[in-house]
């Protein structure tokens, strides 16, 4: 341990300041005491032997310290809640680069002035800015923009909330208008000419596509690759040669060494340095890039003082470096990625390289560093992307012995825009490279299972993946009783992680969950004494999948299930359902269709006891009791929302979720007599498309009602707030009851 000091320190630095990122962000208090506490342990340090422990401690609680402070005023996420939802007119600087997205593109702004109306707003913190158009902005860019702010949407599985906050970022404008009014002055603007210029050029010497999949491969410039093409990449795994990853920076490193040296000589280390940091800004910073040409510039420098340089401590140092100039990088899956995959295509390559060396070496090489980085980010990849690829070793195998070649003519091609017909008869060899790399990731996507298809990947099977190949990769660099123990604790360490989250998961406590199935509705509520669905979805896919994803895999039965509506948004999920349940519980009306009766039937024939209820009634469900609101005795079940099936679900805490169903106006405000008290949650009849009827608008919402929409996008009536959250948005919501 004493043999790498700064590796300790670094580890160390990094794992504090991400847990204390990740688990308890914006606490001021506990960095000031994480501060306070790093002065008696770096005293300590004198004291103790060896001293690099109370270092490593020191490290820690600073790294703690860093990520709780400098305190942020509380008032702004308050002051930003309140005006979310008004349209706005606004200046600002742009204080990042901006980020491709849906048509358009995303970028962080800090607000010089904010207008709603006359009144001028300040003190709400930074502004997510996503607009849709051609328009580019870089950093350091004047920007002029008007539309509406909203709260920043949450995603399944990842508090983007808490990783925004991270920028004193509070609100999203969703621009109807966005225009750059000066571009950045200085220095700083130099990255963001280049890359302009670069486009410019490669755009009029190669024919589309090629010049879009040159400009990923060089720059990662993501724009005009056709979706067929775009797609074929992702099922092959080759969407990684259009992002300016850790492979282009060293690339690019060996060509301006390769091209320095004979000039420089020795004096050639430090303007590579600065060059490969300059591809990285131009590239437009990424964390792979910025990792790449971080621990390249450390080599180089090593080198040119003398000194030896160390991968696993040049990794530690770059990632702990990172993490200090933005603490909230800790949450970017690019970062992610670029460590995990770096650690290890380092340590597995060689293994993998030796049990294919039946290979050539110019496909061996590729091959296993494509394996290794598979194996490392398997969890990420799935959690994040919902997909991995089986052919990518070999579509890698197949393209990365060009890259350096692509790299190396594309940054040519750039010099010679000069001369235009010179720069186009360079670019024909290249075009031809370029479409081989098409065609290898059209046919092999084309194979059967090239791409397969992850719905969900919980949490724990990703700590469970990485307990079992942490231990199991020591194990195989060790012998002896090393070997035996770590092999012991790869197969011990999931089996408990395993163990302990499926009994955490099966004895939750009652919660409502509302499932991301499109346009429709699925509800789960779930408690330690059962489980009711009510309504199933239009799809039958989208169900079976969040089911798996909710209950535990020996839970085929439930408690009840409710059908609220005759709609497909509603029944359509329950065609060819499997799972038995004991009550089937139906409004007590003429409904219209045949879907419900053919569900109805079929769960039936499973087991179930069909139960029709009216208003007024009272039962009592797997731990829930459920007041049933409508349909009144005697509703018209031929007219569309007049018989649907209302009810408030009360857990035994008494908090309640509360499903109008698809009731029309006068339907809700006769439900809304029945309440006896307000919903704790209250999933919006249809979606939220339409108003609520003032009387269960009076009725049913306080202060502290959590509003809950179940579509697949589109707006919302206006009269909504902007706390209302949506499954389009925040994928499956759940609600503790």
């Amino acid at each position: 341990m004493t043999r790498y000091p700064a590796l300790v320190m670094a580890l160390s630095w990094s794992a504090a300041l991400t847990t204390a990122v990740v688990m308890f962000p914006e606490q001021p208090a506990v960095g000031a005491v994480a501060i306070a506490a790093a002065v008696p342990f770096f005293a300590l340090a004198f004291l103790l032997r060896p001293a690099l422990i109370a270092l490593a401690v020191v490290a820690a609680l600073l790294a703690v310290g860093r990520a709780e402070l400098p305190p942020v005023d509380p008032a702004v996420p308050l002051r930003a809640a309140a005006v979310a939802g008004s349209t706005v007119l606004m200046t600002g600087r742009v204080a990042d680069d901006s980020r491709s997205v849906a048509g358009g593109a995303e970028v962080l702004v800090e607000p010089n002035n904010l207008v709603v109306g006359v009144t001028k707003l300040a003190g709400v913190g930074n502004l997510l800015v996503r607009w849709r158009g051609p328009t580019q902005a870089g950093y350091g860019d004047l920007m002029r923009a008007s539309g509406r702010l909203t709260l920043p949407r949450d995603l399944p599985g990842f508090d983007r909330r808490a990783y925004l906050s991270q920028r004193q970022v509070y609100l999203e404008l969703q621009a109807s208008s966005f225009d750059v009014t000066s571009s950045a002055a200085g220095p700083g603007a130099l990255p963001s000419w280049l890359r302009s210029r670069y486009i410019t050029d490669v755009n009029a010497a190669l024919p589309a596509p090629h010049a879009a999949v040159l400009l990923g491969i060089v720059l990662g410039i993501r724009q005009g690759i056709p979706a067929e093409l775009q797609n074929a990449l992702i099922a092959t795994g080759l969407i990684h040669l259009l992002v300016l990853s850790g492979l282009k920076v060293a690339v690019f490193a060996r060509i301006v060494q390769g091209a320095l040296n004979p000039l420089l000589g020795r004096y050639a280390a430090w303007p590579a340095v600065a060059l490969i940091a300059l591809y990285a800004m131009v590239g437009g910073a990424t964390p792979a890039a910025v990792r790449a040409s971080a621990m390249g510039g450390l080599a180089i420098a090593a080198s040119h003082l003398g000194r030896p340089s160390h991968v696993w401590t040049s990794l530690a140092v770059t990632a702990a470096a990172m993490l200090g100039w933005h603490p909230e990088l800790a949450w970017d899956v690019g970062f992610q990625l670029s460590f995990a995959g770096t650690a290890a295509i380092i340590l597995l390559t060689p293994a993998i390289a030796r049990q294919v060396a039946f290979l050539p070496h110019v496909l061996r090489e590729p091959f296993a560093v494509t394996c290794a980085a598979q194996v490392g980010t398997l969890p990420m990849m799935a959690a994040d992307f919902h997909v991995l690829s089986p052919v990518a070793p070999i579509a890698n195998a197949l393209t990365l012995p060009i890259l350096p070649a692509l790299v190396a003519c594309g940054l040519v091609l750039g010099a010679l825009s000069f001369t235009l017909d010179l720069a186009r008869m360079a670019a024909v060899p290249v075009a031809g490279l370029l479409a081989y790399i098409e065609q290898v990731g059209y046919v092999l996507a084309r194979v059967p299972a090239a791409a397969i298809t992850i719905p969900t990947f919980p949490t724990w099977l990703g700590a469970a993946y990485y307990s079992a190949l942490g231990p199991a990769v020591a194990a195989a660099h060790s012998s002896g009783d090393r070997r035996k123990a770590g092999l012991v604790v790869a197969g011990l360490a999931p089996a408990a992680i395993a163990l302990t989250s499926l009994a955490l998961w099966a004895n939750a406590p009652p919660q409502a969950v509302v499932m991301n199935v499109g346009d429709g509705q699925a509800i789960l509520l779930r408690g330690p004494q059962g489980t009711i669905l009510i309504d199933g979805g239009p799809s039958p896919a989208k169900l079976r999948d969040e089911l798996g994803s909710q209950l535990p895999p020996w839970q085929s039965t439930l408690d009840a299930i409710l059908i609220t509506a005759p709609g497909l948004g509603h029944i359509g999920g329950f065609a060819g359902f499997d799972r038995p349940a004991n009550t089937l519980v139906l409004p007590d009306a003429q409904l219209t269709g045949s879907a419900w009766r053919t569900a109805a039937f079929e769960a039936a024939a499973r087991g179930a006891s069909i139960q029709t209820v009216t208003a007024g009634r009272t039962m009592h469900l797997a731990g829930f009791k459920l007041e049933i609101l409508a349909p009144e005795p005697g509703a018209p079940g031929d007219q569309i929302g007049a018989a649907y099936l209302a009810v408030r679900a009360v857990a035994a805490d008494g908090r309640s979720f509360c499903d109008f169903s698809d009731l029309d106006d006068e339907a809700q405000t006769v439900a809304a007599t029945r309440l006896k008290n307000a919903c704790s949650n209250l999933l919006l009849p249809a979606g939220g498309r339409s108003r609520l009827s003032p009387e269960l608008e009076r009725i049913a919402i306080n202060a502290s009602t959590q509003l809950i929409a179940s579509r697949p996008s589109g707006r919302l009536a206006n009269s909504f707030p902007p706390t209302v959250l949506r499954t389009d948005q925040e994928g499956t919501i759940t609600l503790p009851l």
